[in-house]
């Protein structure tokens, strides 16, 4: 039996919770932008899940903290509920100068769809609050000028994406390359649209990776790798705790 896309993505109430639970417990304690963020752009296909685990995993062990993956089956079902959204946000730390300046960070920004509209502010204030992983909805743009960030992109052929896709879900490669072209395209535009920026503008990430040369175990040891000791040698320049 074939699987949905959705099967593919990392349990949405498990990562709530454990965004809530942190969010109250360390509500107003850790200074924005004390902690660093990682985002991951990818082209569809490439196994941008399994890496954002596998990074996770890496910096949970090499920190000793708890490190969280946003995706934008989270981010949506936040930013439709306003009573949580209100108390995530709030709890993430003091009022931040970005929230009101998505404009500023990101030149052109225009809220086309609905549930797009109030995903911006979230995606800034999970940034400067660190240890956070943001999958995708334009991460890298939107937060390009917090100094606490770093960002990486996902890239392979056509066909390794077809394939990949077709061996996830267990679809027929035909099925898989109609999904591919189909949703590539729809994710560029869109995101273009409201940003106004390529997202395959190489010039935005830290690194850009081939999924098809680099296994995602390999991938994830180097932006790990990449991220704690860009961050150690950053520390004297930061009012912040290196790991």
């Amino acid at each position: 039996m074939s699987k949905s896309y959705g099967q593919l993505i990392p349990s949405v109430e498990r990562r709530l919770s454990t965004w809530v639970s942190l969010s109250e417990k360390y509500a107003g304690s850790v200074p924005l932008g004390s902690r660093p963020t990682v985002t991951i752009s990818r082209r569809f296909g490439c196994e941008g899940y399994p890496l954002s685990e596998q990074i996770k995993t890496l910096l949970e062990a090499r920190t000793g903290e708890t490190w969280i993956i946003y995706d934008k089956a989270l981010l949506e079902l936040v930013s439709q509920d306003e009573n949580l959204s209100v108390q995530l946000l709030r709890d993430l730390g003091g009022p931040s100068r970005s929230l009101d300046t998505i404009g500023f960070l990101v030149p052109g920004y225009r809220p086309q769809d609905e549930v797009f509209r109030h995903i911006p502010k979230h995606i800034v204030r999970i940034a400067e609050a660190g240890n956070a992983i943001i999958v995708g909805q334009g991460g890298a743009i939107i937060t390009q000028q917090l100094e606490n960030c770093y960002h990486f992109r996902l890239d392979a052929s056509f066909e390794f994406r077809v394939a990949s896709m077709s061996r996830r879900l267990e679809i027929s490669e035909d099925e898989a390359r109609k999904l591919v072209r189909k949703n590539q395209e729809a994710r560029d535009r869109f995101l273009e649209d409201c940003l106004h920026v390529s997202v395959s503008d190489v010039s935005l990430y830290d690194a850009v990776f081939n999924n098809a040369r680099h296994t995602v175990t390999e991938i994830a040891q180097s932006i790990a790798a990449y991220v704690l000791e860009g961050w150690r040698s950053a520390a004297h320049l930061r009012q912040t705790i290196p790991f």
